[in-house]
């Protein structure tokens, strides 16, 4: 952040961005006969995303499915410059889909390096099998204000987690700590999902965000204060490989001048074997290692359904697979905390948690009988602690 255009402020609901040198674009609408392209652009700290949507399509698939296609484009901006398409932070950038009840649709994500402010359209051209498209996107500055956002050096690393803070920001009312998290595993630069042999999918959390009290982070302050997060962090993108969110605090008081940030474990899914659990049971199993006891039973809804509020999954409003899964031993360096269920990749699921209790899984079944439902790539907790000393900045206005 040595150049004015790099500096970073924080932006509340949405995390650190540029104060200037930032680029973004309205919607881009294009109709042709049945077919409804949409596009639209952003520049920021990590770089550009074009992302483009076209309905219309004539491709049909079922309920929450999906088909990747290879779909090649080309990018120029407004000065003649090719721009190379860089690996996405995305499962998949190209690909036929469908959600919930809705119609099929195509989408191609596109991922670049950070755009120089200098420009002020790009050019996406595209050959799929959605047909072939050519659109002018018109982008403009875009700036941002907020408390500046002070550049840390605070680094941990245990099991080959690395979680760093790369940035605070401090107003009169808050205090807001940018906590990035990389599996070292993954190389860099990182590997696709589909190569990895894990993935993070919670820092402090078991899944994406810190909502309940066991869960909320701690910041000691060095005049020994100590400060509870706020409920839900802020979840920001992040590159290929990475998780970033912000964790929010309250004010810090008249001479703190550093703190010390500990996160108690972190959630990874891994891959692993199918295993077959009959329904209903209560069993002992053991997934890469980690013991656990786990229940399943017969419901005739899911948790979240109910006669007035009926679940938006039709699947859920009827016959339900329940999954408990509570770790065999609540301080081993590994715990398995969750886990996938294969039926249902094509019925949905629901998963809750209450504040003391382990995560509930519901998945549909459709017959109410099925014999067994079937576990795979399950998420590990790995316990900690990361403990980070940071700087804290001056309070900004």
């Amino acid at each position: 952040m040595n150049a004015h255009h790099d500096e970073l402020v924080f932006v509340p609901n949405v995390g650190f961005r540029l104060a200037h040198g930032a680029l973004g674009s309205e919607n881009v609408v294009v109709r042709r006969g049945a077919q409804t392209l949409t596009a639209g652009l952003t520049s920021d700290r990590d770089g550009a995303e074009i992302t483009v949507t076209i309905s219309g399509v004539e491709e049909q698939l079922d309920f929450r499915k999906s088909r990747p296609v290879d779909t090649p484009v080309r990018i120029v901006d407004d000065r003649g410059r090719a721009l190379d398409e860089r690996p996405s932070r995305y499962v998949m950038n190209s690909h036929f889909y469908r959600l919930m009840e809705g119609p099929t649709q195509f989408q191609r994500m596109v991922t670049l390096d950070r755009l120089d402010p200098d420009v002020r359209s790009v050019e996406f051209a595209m050959t799929s099998a959605a047909g072939d498209w050519r659109v002018a996107i018109p982008v403009q500055p875009l700036s941002a204000s907020g408390a500046r956002g002070v550049s840390t050096d605070a680094k941990a690393v245990v099991h080959d987690i690395e979680i760093a803070v790369p940035l605070v920001a401090c107003t009169p009312a808050l205090t807001a700590v940018e906590i990035d998290a990389y599996d070292l595993r993954r190389g860099e630069p990182p590997v696709s999902v589909e190569m990895a042999e894990r993935w993070l999918e919670g820092i402090g959390a078991i899944a994406h965000s810190r909502a309940l009290g066991q869960d909320l982070l701690i910041l000691r302050d060095n005049t020994g204060a100590q400060h509870l997060e706020c409920p839900r962090p802020v979840q920001d993108r992040a590159p290929r490989g990475r998780r970033r969110e912000v964790a929010l605090f309250g004010p810090m008081p008249e001479g703190a001048v550093s703190a010390s940030l500990e996160i108690p474990y972190v959630a990874v899914r891994e891959r692993s074997d199918e295993l077959k659990v009959p329904v209903p049971a209560e069993i002992d199993v053991t997934l890469n290692g980690c013991r656990a006891h786990l229940t399943t039973s017969r419901v005739e809804h899911s948790s979240d359904s109910t006669e007035n509020r009926p679940s938006p999954i039709e699947g859920l409003n009827g016959p339900c697979m329940r999954i408990v899964i509570v770790p065999a031993d609540t301080d081993a360096e590994r715990q398995l905390a969750m886990c996938g269920v294969m039926e249902s990749n094509d019925r949905g699921m629901t998963m809750s948690v209450t504040r003391s209790g382990p995560p509930v899984i519901e998945v549909p079944d459709p017959t109410g009988d099925s014999p067994y439902v079937t576990l795979r790539n399950p998420v590990i907790r790995l316990r900690g602690p990361w403990t980070l000393e940071l700087p804290l900045p001056a309070r900004a206005p």
